[in-house]
């Protein structure tokens, strides 16, 4: 609990002690002293310095970009901020250097930066289970609750059985995300449902001799239905296929969006969609996975929330590509709209956000392919007659 409340305390600090006008002039020092700790903390429970400090080198071009544009773009106060006439030597050149954007920027860098290591205190001291067992102290949903401790325990290889699969979705993984989506394309899904079937038994399977025989049935049925499902999402979002690359932004949604679906369309509960994303942003969290830290977690948590409130509507529209291509895109604005928030919470000038939405654009593309994916899969999985009747059972307890 303590470990969860630092770390929400520490993110909400870093945002509001600069943005509040009581304590906007000691911004510099609020900011720092925060950074300061996280170092600290990270230095005395002996973690190494690379990384202490891969967190920021991963940023660096984000760090450039916010500088640079600070700097050498026009002053949006021209009475109020400073501004360095620089002569360019041999180009009788005079450079406008904003060194109040310039504060600005600087300011910002440490303020993402004390959020990505406030994370890391979280995740690299003490054990890797102290925030599981703290967000299960918050009274969060039992569906959660269940579902982040048996894909954690699948994740880890604690029996055999999860040891061997593992090393089957690795195998299977190894062809490539473009041989993935080639095939997915020309409409054979049979891989990829298989892998997503195989996984959601093994979650099955695993509550038999787990303790959890006290859970009623559609819990059971639905923890079984989410952890197999996040178990597929950590194992696509682990796999780098093209790291780095600006151009594939957001390329993973393709197969992503499907499950979000398939979360919310096999589910009892109402937030299957939703609890699957949160459970694959907190084990992104664990394992040092994203820019941006705890914020990190909101990129998975919204598209869920949008396909779980879209789905009861597009369940009721005529079985089309398109309705699921337009789902799709719905996410993937969702998905994209919450690296906006970050640029919002640092509150930055608008020519900022061109840095997220520069990503938009593949991130749409891939949302609006992943319906095509998406009609493919239901397809396969509506197929057996007891999947369709649980579905239709689960419309009917929602509805």
């Amino acid at each position: 609990m303590l470990k969860v409340s630092y770390l929400l305390v520490v993110t909400a600090a870093t945002f509001v002690l600069p943005a509040l006008s009581a304590t906007h002039s000691l911004r510099w020092f609020s900011v720092s002293v925060l950074l300061a700790v996280q170092v600290l903390a990270l230095l005395i429970c002996r973690v190494p310095t690379g990384q202490v400090l891969r967190p920021g080198w991963r940023l660096k071009w984000l760090f450039l970009f916010l500088i640079g544009s600070y700097t050498l773009l026009p002053p949006e106060h021209p009475a109020a901020d400073l501004v360095l006439h620089w002569p360019v030597p041999g180009l009788g050149w005079v450079l406008p250097i904003n060194l109040t954007g310039l504060d600005r920027a600087a300011v910002m860098c440490l303020q993402i930066l004390t959020v990505l290591l406030t994370s890391a205190v979280v995740r690299l001291t003490g054990s890797q289970n102290d925030l599981v067992h703290g967000l299960q102290r918050l009274r969060l949903p039992d569906l959660f609750v269940h579902s982040l401790d048996r894909t954690l325990s699948l994740l880890s290889g604690s029996d055999e059985r999860s040891r061997h699969r593992a090393r089957e979705v690795g195998g299977e993984s190894r062809g490539g995300v473009f041989t993935a989506l080639k095939r997915l394309l020309r409409g054979d899904v049979g891989p990829f449902v298989l892998s997503i079937k195989a996984n959601v038994e093994l979650a099955g399977r695993q509550s038999d001799g787990g303790g959890e025989s006290k859970l009623e049935a559609r819990l059971a049925h639905d923890v079984a239905i989410v952890s197999g499902i996040a178990l597929c999402m950590a194992s696509f979002k682990m796999l780098k296929f093209l790291p780095g690359l600006p151009f594939a932004s957001g390329h993973k949604a393709v197969l992503l969006f499907p499950l979000y679906v398939l979360a919310a369309r096999l589910t009892y509960s109402r937030w299957g969609g939703t609890t699957a994303g949160t459970i694959m942003g907190v084990i992104g969290l664990l394992q040092g996975d994203g820019r941006f830290g705890v914020l990190e977690v909101l990129k998975h948590i919204a598209p869920g929330l949008v396909i779980d409130l879209a789905d009861p509507l597009v369940r009721r529209l005529p079985v089309w590509a398109l309705g699921y291509c337009l789902l799709g895109l719905l996410a993937a604005v969702a998905r994209t709209s919450t690296e906006l928030v970050l640029v919002f919470l640092l509150g930055a000038r608008a020519e900022i956000y061109l840095f997220p939405a520069a990503k938009l654009v593949p991130n749409l593309l891939a949302g609006f392919l992943s319906g095509f994916v998406t009609l493919f899969v239901l397809r396969v999985f509506f197929r057996e007659p007891t999947v369709q009747d649980r579905s239709n059972d689960s419309a009917h307890v929602q509805s």
